[in-house]
């Protein structure tokens, strides 16, 4: 189920009594670090709602073409990675000039968290103001687990969507493939 910012804003998640499990990112490739965060939701506590945060364009590259894979397409894996719930934003001024606390606190308004996990290179917030460790503070000071997720490396470098662009535009699709964990048409 998708459900978009201004939505979730209105009506919060429809996980019913049930908490969720929660991490967010980019998610660009769904790549085999992504995947190490989403097994976490995912597996975290079955009677929890697997939720992903993430953003409609990867505001970070600024071009849809620079996507390694479409919104449709990510989202597509994501489900059949067990992910229940996908809450998408858009990337709009009002997202871009908000801290990241600020941030957390509207998710918790309307989203009953019982797990976060956050990779540890995360930052998010107005000018990167919130990283993984303030995170891991804002939850635990309101009794919700969180788990830093370490990074997932290959070649002995940390797995990321850049790396993987950069590859492909280097032709080394072998080494995209190792970091994606699959074909890059898969």
């Amino acid at each position: 189920m998708i459900i978009d910012w201004t939505q979730f804003c209105e009506k919060g998640l429809p996980t019913g009594q049930k908490k969720a499990s929660v991490t967010i990112g980019v998610f660009d490739g769904v790549h085999r670090g992504h995947r190490s965060l989403i097994e976490r939701v995912v597996s975290h506590n079955a009677d929890n709602v697997p939720v992903v945060i993430t953003f409609r364009e990867n505001h970070k590259s600024g071009k849809t073409a620079d996507n390694i894979q479409s919104f449709d397409d990510k989202a597509a894996m994501l489900e059949s990675l067990g992910v229940e719930i996908l809450l998408v934003i858009d990337f709009t001024d009002s997202i871009r000039r908000m801290a990241g606390i600020e941030f957390f606190e509207a998710l918790l308004k309307r989203c009953n968290v019982g797990f976060f996990a956050v990779g540890s290179a995360f930052r998010c917030g107005h000018q990167l103001d919130t990283d993984a460790a303030a995170i891991q503070k804002f939850f635990a000071a309101r009794n919700i687990p969180v788990e830093i997720v370490p990074e997932v490396t290959e070649n002995s470098l940390p797995i990321s969507s850049s790396r993987i662009r950069a590859a492909i535009a280097a032709g080394d699709i072998p080494l995209a493939q190792a970091m994606l964990g699959r074909d890059l048409d898969g």
